[in-house]
């Protein structure tokens, strides 16, 4: 991995978070803190391309983190994947994963 492709990573993880919050913080603003729970048991559940995508999402979720958590673990930045963990379910899987890439690209490129 390059500068310029650890760059590109953390650059699309910030614009991820931005974009997400840019969402998510208003509906929860207008709608009180306990409707932060919408975005994960809400009413989306409730039609099947929801369902669908929720499901997609989990799987995910699930397949990532075990990827990362081993990775992680290869590479010795497991606490850098406990915080793309906490991304994932603060701010979005949209925002961990090019997160966890742009720091494990950081990590290879200083140890080559």
């Amino acid at each position: 991995m390059t500068l310029s492709e650890e760059r590109r990573l953390m650059a699309l993880a910030a614009a991820a978070g931005v974009a997400q919050n840019a969402i998510a913080l208003p509906y929860v603003a207008q709608n009180g803190p306990r409707s932060a729970a919408d975005f994960f048991v809400g009413k989306i559940w409730s039609t099947m391309p929801g369902r669908f995508a929720m499901v997609d999402l989990i799987l995910v979720v699930v397949g990532f983190h075990l990827w990362a958590r081993a990775e992680a673990g290869r590479l010795g930045i497991r606490g850098w994947w406990w915080v793309s963990v906490l991304m994932t379910f603060t701010v979005g899987i949209g925002t961990a994963i090019p997160f966890f890439l742009g720091i494990r690209a950081r990590t290879i490129r200083s140890t080559t």
